[in-house]
């Protein structure tokens, strides 16, 4: 395994769009009354005995991780074994890549992903979809190996293209391992400062974005990186009063996040709306653009070299907007049919999209 990663242009005038592959696995296994709406299926009674041995070894290979590497955050991180035990799980991945519903997943996020390329966009985001979601710990097993799959065979297909990895919902540490996998630059996180509310249940920090950093070193390290400086990716993109997401009073403002920037060493954010495909606030990205800045002149003052993280917008429309403050455009709902978020892609409205960046 190549552990070069794809790199992204960053500190450009240049606002870049990033345009999500959504991976329906939460949809497939859940088996909704939107799945023939979303065109999506789901697993057959012959599937659900192989689904079943996979799990079996998987927590097999995750329990021999735990003994052998003795360090407690594993038992958090399920992915884990997708590096440390590579080999069992390329047998296990073969497997899961057999069934019909796995293999139309893959084959729906390769056939967006061409669309993307071949309109001009060069950078995408990889997540599984849809709401009701599980939280944290609980998302299953085989879902976490089926976003292994898809995001390992984007970048066998698309071998120089940057792109991101976010596990929903609030499972951060499990996006790492999948993430570095696939050589992406970054991972979304969604609780990596303070704690709210979701609709399927709290987004707890419990030092996540301490954990994801010595996950990271230990990983990569692992695998054999010997520069300390590249094992610093996948950058964590850290999201701020996530959408979808109440929080307590005291944290209604944003200034009680941006301040926290240097503390926790953030190394980039995402702003959003109130809910998806909602538009962020000019207020909230003006205030998002004058923290970053000010960070590179506090590090330059303290460090004698300044230190930039991007500042992402991740969810709207407004792209006229977002080009003013915003390093990254994080876009779905804009590129699916009918503009909704759970839709297949629309090439129509890819190139509506491209036609504003150009």
């Amino acid at each position: 395994m190549t552990n070069k990663i794809p790199t992204y242009i960053f500190g450009s005038a240049k606002t870049q769009p990033v345009a999500m592959i959504h991976v329906g696995s939460t949809v497939a296994l859940q088996n909704t009354a939107y799945n023939k709406l979303l065109h999506i299926e789901t697993y057959s009674i012959k599937d659900m005995d192989v689904l079943r041995n996979i799990r079996l070894e998987l927590y097999k290979l995750h329990a021999k991780v735990i003994e052998e590497y003795a360090i407690p955050y594993l038992e958090q991180c399920k992915s884990s074994v997708f590096l440390l035990e590579e080999k069992e799980i390329a047998k296990l991945e073969e497997q899961l890549k057999s069934l019909l519903f796995i293999e139309n997943l893959i084959n729906r996020a390769i056939k967006e992903t061409e669309i993307y390329i071949n309109n001009g966009i060069s950078m995408i985001s990889v997540e599984n979809f849809g709401a009701p979601y599980f939280m944290g710990e609980q998302v299953p097993f085989e879902e976490l190996l089926v976003l292994n799959i898809v995001a390992k065979t984007l970048r066998t297909k698309f071998p120089n293209i940057p792109m991101g990895i976010h596990v929903l919902s609030s499972d951060e540490l499990e996006s790492l391992p999948i993430a570095i996998a696939a050589r992406a630059c970054f991972i979304r996180s969604e609780a990596t400062v303070f704690e709210g509310h979701r609709p399927e249940g709290r987004t707890e920090n419990k030092g996540t974005l301490a954990k994801l950093f010595y996950l990271r070193n230990f990983f990569q390290t692992t695998l054999g990186v010997e520069n300390p400086e590249e094992r610093l990716y996948p950058k964590v993109w850290s999201d701020l009063q996530k959408k979808h997401t109440v929080f307590e009073q005291e944290l209604s403002s944003l200034s009680t996040w941006l301040n926290n920037l240097m503390f926790m060493k953030l190394e980039g954010i995402i702003l959003t709306g109130m809910e998806t495909g909602s538009d962020v606030a000019e207020k909230d990205l003006q205030m998002g653009r004058e923290a970053v800045e000010k960070l590179r002149e506090q590090t330059k003052k303290y460090f004698g070299k300044s230190l930039q993280i991007p500042l992402v917008a991740g969810s709207g429309m407004d792209v006229k907007m977002y080009k003013k403050y915003a390093d990254f455009i994080i876009t779905g709902t804009q590129l699916k049919q009918n503009k909704y978020w759970e839709n297949e892609v629309s090439e129509g409205n890819v190139k509506a999209l491209v036609k504003n960046f150009s």
